[in-house]
């Protein structure tokens, strides 16, 4: 069947004009809601939708699940910043964004229903929740889904997150390399992707034969916020004598590597010519001042919600199609808080023969 002959088959069936289908078809904007939801509903049925070029999102509304925090720039700038880049991929769309506050962990599953049985609602991405039943209730939906930073175990939605594993890994391999041991992680664990990242520290433990002790190498903070942070580290600080502190921190966040170096700094150990300190952050295109410029491992962040929007480009026009999960890399940013402790430590390296 041609093009037109499809256009004018869905023209009949909906009772639109052909050229109100074609605009619905090529993801323009003039159209009303109730006319892209017919010309959808019958396009889907005859399998039209796999053949639409993947630069178009033929959808009414996106319906965005994340924690209330992530709606505001004053409180998680992370998945606010992620949120900012799916409103600006669709933009282009003239697609409607529905917003549902959820929490991390047992999530209002009536509240989330309520939104996504709403009948323009076209996609789902839920970011950062962490409840299997509401994964479940998703992926039963019969609507296009993605999580972020986030994995569905039952493997039936598709995913894109930061690669924690990794990210965790090379922070503390690039430590390692550096000569520095002990290293300590001190970061909060309260989410999956928090673990992941320790797993990949002790990997990198292992591969430099350091074995890993949790009393020595890593310390708990509840949340990533500097207050907690600094109370946190500052009874750290008094339960360890200054000569048994590790040689490096990786810091899980900025504000709880701000309040490490202020800590240190009070007791007058200096950063890095005494400790190194590595934080994990993202970039973004607000210019924010700190005291420090950390070396950081830099976290995905915008990427996550372009991509969050292409995967669901492919889930529509391809409904069946197997689900992945897909990892984001992060990279080094090279600042002046740590220290090339190499030469100071040359024992710990073998010296090649005849040198």
């Amino acid at each position: 069947m041609t093009g037109k002959l499809k256009i004018r088959q869905i023209a009949e069936l909906t009772g639109l004009s052909p050229s109100t289908v074609s605009r619905v078809l090529a993801g323009k904007s003039n159209v009303s809601p109730q006319a892209k939801e017919k010309v959808f509903t019958h396009a889907r049925t005859m399998g039209i939708l796999r053949d639409i070029p993947a630069s178009r999102l033929l959808m009414n509304t996106l319906l965005i699940c994340a924690p209330p925090a992530a709606f505001s720039p004053h409180e998680d700038l992370y998945y606010y910043e992620a949120i900012q880049e799916i409103t600006a991929e669709v933009a282009r769309f003239d697609i409607h964004i529905r917003k549902c506050a959820l929490t991390v962990n047992d999530p209002d599953i009536a509240v989330f229903m309520q939104a996504l049985n709403q009948s323009d609602v076209d996609g789902i991405i839920i970011i950062g929740i962490d409840d299997v039943m509401l994964y479940r209730l998703a992926a039963e939906s019969n609507k296009p889904v993605v999580m972020m930073n986030a994995k569905d175990s039952e493997m039936r939605l598709d995913c894109v997150s930061a690669d924690h594993y990794s990210i965790g890994y090379c922070a503390a391999n690039f430590l390692f390399q550096k000569g520095h041991r002990p290293v300590l992680l001190f970061t909060d664990l309260r989410r999956e992707t928090m673990m992941q990242r320790l797993d990949g520290f002790k990997r990198a433990c292992l591969e430099h034969h350091v074995i890993f002790d949790e009393a020595t190498h890593l310390l708990i903070n509840h949340g990533n916020g500097k207050e907690q942070a600094r109370k946190c580290f500052d009874q750290y600080l008094k339960e360890h004598k200054r000569e048994c502190l590790p040689s490096a921190i990786i810091c899980g966040s900025t504000p709880i590597a701000h309040a490490t170096v202020e800590a240190l700094r009070d007791q007058g150990i200096q950063v890095p010519e005494d400790i190194s300190v590595m934080s994990m952050d993202f970039e973004h295109d607000m210019k924010l001042t700190s005291p420090m410029n950390f070396t950081s491992v830099l976290l995905p962040c915008r990427e996550l919600g372009s991509e969050a929007v292409y995967i669901l480009q492919s889930r529509l026009t391809r409904p069946s199609g197997a689900k992945f999960n897909l990892l984001l890399q992060g990279k080094i940013r090279h600042g002046l808080s740590v220290a090339d402790v190499k030469w100071k430590r040359k024992g710990l390296y073998p010296q090649p023969v005849g040198s």
